[in-house]
């Protein structure tokens, strides 16, 4: 019987993928089938519970704001998060030109068509790709020709609907989907509403193709943030401050072409337009507050933010499969352009705390904490990899990108916030593969990749004057691009049903951009280079497969992610502080990331009609987010065990359930420091909650 080859692209456009025993990677490759058993089927909650060194941090307290963590970078929605991650949804950079964040809820989640998680500094995968890149693929009507609809309800009000609908005839096809959730959230203050909708048609000729597709969201998200340690005690749903409101939309139009223009030779294309606007509304206690002259005290603020993006680019490929010198050579080369206007305000107004620390804006406002910024971003590219088989068994990969990027800031209010800053680099990558047995394929490669300091990042780096994120920004001393550099070597292989593999990695990141809590309220505080940063690590799994019974994985992850150098921090919520900074050797490890980490789960069709499955997420403790020198206990680790089922009635109808944290363990996957003064409370530890048992149960219909 022949072994079956996943087959891996090397850019974010796909192109024509090379066998993965020829990628100097740990590459992991999931398809539509793998995406769709995830409980929530969308692609954060899959990576949390199925990639190998994938962890969830929930810093925002919320179901659908999570941040994803990958061998120890961070791909996040929150502004202030160290991002590290590069995101692609069909060859369009998916990270916000403004911070570089990833808004999880807005991916055309039940669309995903297949996933890959490209791990080390790839150049290849552009800027923000320092620990590695999650590349989506959507669905069309040549891959789904079929109709679903789902519909599920349970605990915490969550309801959900999705439908999905593709078809083709002959050349031309299309596809479909939509999902609408409604969640009064399991925290106290927390409804979420979530909305998407992607559609996508298509033309296959003979030796070309087009996608045009369009994907759209409106959510209306609740994150209420971490609370104080004895709040939490009390009752785990309860909430520090609120309200922490985000309106999030974005509408995104893609054009993809491919034409085969023989001999091995592949052109493809890909352009796009996106729009987005991100509302926000935070209530926070703020001391007392001289509102106008000394007339009004207030005890509160209400923080309100308006970003709007429209962001333009496209990127071209020539692929050419082939003989080169006799053996078999794999060569792409591609030129870019991207290029964004953001517009951001921001208001502050005086307020006054409810009894349950909501607040009650007042109409006064603070002048001097208005922001009017304009920021205009634009990056090329140009790339070249070429992947040759110097024997049958020995492959060769190298690969380089020269990345050019422009930043303009205008502020509109005064000039405080203007700078105007450019950044330059190319980034190598080599790699060789050896299919030392025919079960057994070993391999080892280098690379670089690099990301220059985002707008919202220049516009708030000064220690001296902390700012509220995303509420307020300050003068802008300069911030260096970071430039990651990784090592990585393993070996995978295969056997009838068992699939294994085994990595080591070492990334060492020089000028590293961290957000340093250097206020007392939380998330106060500035952007800063950090000389070095490492995270280092092995990283292993097996699969096994039994065709139409039995499907079981596991993995396991250990890792180090360290400051490579003594620091000295402002600091003024830490105990061990000193007139406000603390000190922090070389050798602490990074806050939010566990140095253990393990997953496991089974799938079990224990009838023709019934299917059961259970899935184990567990990982060590992490430091708070404040305690870079690591005084101070861990966030504890935890194990969480979900359960699925799955009873098909006939071949179009099923009814599904989902029990998630079954044992109903309390557990927490994110800390930071705070002020909790305002409950009468000295310890400065604010944990994020994980949620509670919760169960679902719904039908699902085919057609």
């Amino acid at each position: 019987m022949q072994e079956h080859v996943d087959v891996v692209g090397v850019t974010p456009v796909q192109g024509v993928g090379i066998p993965i025993t020829r990628v100097p990677a740990n590459v992991q490759v999931f398809d539509q089938s793998d995406v769709a058993r995830a409980p929530a089927g969308d692609g954060a909650s899959f990576l949390a519970g199925r990639a190998t060194s994938v962890q969830i941090n929930e810093a925002q307290g919320g179901t659908f704001q999570p941040d994803v963590v990958f061998r120890g970078f961070v791909a996040s929605p929150l502004l202030g998060a160290s991002e590290g991650l590069a995101v692609y949804v069909d060859g369009v950079r998916a990270n916000d030109p403004f911070g570089d964040t990833i808004a999880w809820d807005v991916l055309p989640d039940a669309a995903i068509a297949g996933l890959a998680i490209v791990p080390g500094s790839n150049p290849l995968f552009g800027l923000n790709a320092l620990g590695g890149a999650v590349s989506l693929r959507t669905k069309d009507g040549f891959d789904f020709a079929s109709e679903r609809f789902t519909f599920t309800t349970g605990s915490f009000g969550r309801q959900r609907v999705d439908g999905e609908s593709g078809g083709n005839a002959g050349a031309f096809g299309y596809y479909v989907s939509g999902s609408f959730t409604q969640d009064d959230g399991w925290r106290d203050f927390s409804p979420s509403t979530v909305r998407r909708l992607f559609g996508d048609i298509s033309w296959r000729g003979s030796e070309s193709s087009v996608d045009i597709s369009v994907a759209v969201a409106s959510n209306a998200l609740t994150g209420n943030g971490t609370a104080p340690l004895t709040l939490l005690a009390d009752d785990r749903a309860s909430v520090f401050t609120h309200p922490d409101e985000a309106d999030n939309d974005v509408t995104l139009l893609t054009t993809r072409m491919r034409r085969s223009t023989g001999a091995g030779s592949l052109l493809e294309g890909v352009v796009y337009y996106r729009y987005s606007t991100l509302a926000t509304f935070n209530g926070d206690a703020a001391g007392q507050v001289d509102g106008d002259a000394g007339e009004a005290l207030f005890d509160a603020t209400n923080n309100r933010s308006r970003t709007r993006g429209h962001g333009v680019g496209g990127t071209g490929q020539w692929t050419r499969v082939g003989q080169f010198v006799g053996r078999d050579n794999h060569f792409v080369a591609a030129m870019g352009m991207d290029a964004s206007t953001t517009k951001f305000g921001s208001a502050t107004e005086f307020a006054t705390l409810t009894s349950d620390r909501g607040t009650i804006g007042s109409g006064v406002f603070d002048e001097d904490a208005a922001v009017d910024l304009r920021s205009r971003s634009v990056t090329m590219s140009a790339s070249a990899s070429e992947t040759w088989s110097l024997t049958p068994r020995l492959t060769l990969s190298a690969a380089a990108r020269f990345n050019w990027t422009a930043v303009e800031l205008r502020d509109q209010i005064g000039t405080e916030l203007n700078g105007d800053h450019t950044f330059a680099r190319v980034n190598p990558s080599v790699g060789l593969t050896f299919q030392w047995h025919p079960r057994v394929n070993v391999y080892g490669s280098y690379g670089e990749s690099s990301r220059v300091p985002s707008p919202v990042e220049l516009t708030c780096a000064d220690p001296e004057d902390p700012c509220r994120l995303p509420n307020a920004f300050v003068s802008d001393p300069p911030l260096n691009q970071i430039v990651a550099r990784t090592w990585e070597a393993g070996a995978r292989g295969r056997r009838g049903p068992v699939e294994w593999s085994s990595a080591a990695f070492l990334s060492e990141a020089t000028d590293d951009i961290i957000f340093v809590s250097s206020g007392a309220r939380r998330g106060e505080g500035h952007f800063t280079n950090v000389e070095r940063t490492r995270r280092a690590g092995v990283e292993t799994s097996v699969e096994v497969g039994l065709p139409g019974r039995v499907a079981a994985f596991g993995s396991y992850t250990l890792q180090r992610a360290t400051f490579g150098t003594d620091l000295r921090l402002a600091s003024v919520v830490h105990p061990d502080a000193v007139d406000s900074e603390i000190e922090v050797p070389a050798g602490s490890r990074i806050p939010g990331i566990p140095v253990h980490s393990g997953k496991a789960g089974i799938s079990w069709a224990i009838t023709s009609r019934i299917m059961a499955g259970a899935q184990l997420v567990a990982q060590s403790g992490a430091f708070f987010r404040g305690d870079e020198p690591n005084l101070l206990p861990e966030v504890p680790g935890f194990a969480r065990l979900d359960l699925q089922a799955r009873y098909r009635i006939d071949r179009r109808v099923s009814i599904i359930g989902h029990l998630q944290n079954a044992l109903d363990h309390d557990y927490s996957t994110f800390g930071a420091l705070g002020d909790a003064s305002l409950i009468g409370d000295d310890d400065p530890r604010f944990l994020s909650p994980g949620q509670p048992r919760g169960i679902w149960a719904g039908v699902e219909v085919g057609f």
